[in-house]
């Protein structure tokens, strides 16, 4: 969340219509994530259900995401992660920010992990930087729900975003997610990302790998 210093003015108190945008321009609508990513309420693959996160998701979340096998490999996220942290994500679709959903194993039912994309840009619009972001309860790894939920992700965000650019931050040093994305089409070069040891990955279209 941002906030400008100059939102009022000196000449009366009126407030500056160009707060938000340094270009004078009104800001962007906020985009509705949650109808563009899940129009029908949520959407399935091969073995997963991706379903919007609700707030009985609350408690799970923070017990699978505060495994240290899962924290190393979520640079998206705080540690330790709390319950308004857990909020704080199922709550995102409300304030334009982004929407994560949580896997559930269509054998048994099981929350398995979450996927979604966040709005590192929200002041553009759906034309603006999408993050990718996944994690899996440790339980889960090596089975390949990671590329499963990531790659279906990014479908639907390239599909309901076509102009904004897809990214996501990952450090060298979490092979298993390095390669996963450079499979799907990310490339490194685009610089540091914003938390610590993480690069910033591109998607483009021609890097991606069946």
């Amino acid at each position: 969340m941002s906030a400008s210093k100059n939102a009022g003015t000196k000449s009366g108190g009126n407030r500056d219509k160009s707060v938000g945008n340094k270009n004078g321009k009104s800001p962007c609508a906020r985009v509705d994530f949650l109808s563009k990513l899940f129009p029908d309420g949520s959407f399935k693959t091969e073995r997963l259900l991706l379903e919007p996160l609700q707030g009985s998701d609350a408690y799970g979340l923070v017990i699978l995401t505060n495994d240290p096998l899962v924290a190393y490999g979520a640079s998206t996220l705080p540690q330790p992660f709390t319950l308004d942290d857990a909020r704080a994500l199922i709550a995102l679709p409300a304030s334009g920010g982004g929407c994560f959903a949580a896997l559930r194993a269509l054998e048994g039912g099981q929350t398995i992990g979450c996927a979604g994309v966040l709005a590192r840009t929200p002041e553009l619009g759906d034309a603006g930087d999408l993050e990718l972001g996944f994690w899996l309860g440790a339980p889960h790894h090596g089975r390949r729900y990671g590329a499963e939920a990531a790659r279906a992700m990014l479908e639907r965000a390239k599909a309901a975003f076509p102009q904004a650019r897809i990214v996501v931050e990952c450090p060298r040093e979490n092979a298993a997610s390095w390669n996963l994305l450079r499979r799907l089409g990310f490339q490194p070069g685009a610089g540091h990302g914003a938390r610590q040891n993480a690069e910033l990955l591109v998607w483009r279209a021609a890097a991606e790998v069946d």
